[in-house]
């Protein structure tokens, strides 16, 4: 279903969920067990030059996230898995609403939608 940044493999899938990162669903009862749209964010020290760097390093998987060193999320893929729902818009809803969740857990934090 991820068509910009693929998961591979074990490995990229850990970068998705491991210690500072983020993995959001939007789902339907109607379709229990299947996402509709799914958003990777990345929780960083400051905002990144390179999307390529945010999607290939990540922190190991006992590392503990010191909220203090947070301070920007990057949504940095987004997919719809359905494509019969292209042009809904779902995608909006959902990043809408994690900015409002990430924003409330932490004052001042920066978003950015890459």
């Amino acid at each position: 279903c991820e068509a910009v940044h693929p998961i591979r493999n074990w490995t990229d899938l850990k970068r998705r969920v491991g210690p500072y990162r983020r993995c959001y669903a939007f789902t339907h009862a109607a379709m229990p067990g299947e996402p509709l749209v799914v958003l990777h964010v990345a929780l960083t020290e400051d905002i990144s030059d390179n999307i390529q760097s945010i999607v290939r390093e990540f922190a190991t998987l006992d590392a503990e996230e010191d909220i203090n060193k947070i301070n920007s999320a990057i949504f940095y893929s987004i997919s719809s898995t359905q494509t019969g729902l292209q042009g809904v818009e779902l995608g909006n809803y959902l990043i809408k609403r994690v900015v409002r969740e990430l924003q409330v857990g932490k004052r001042g934090l920066q978003v950015l939608l890459c």
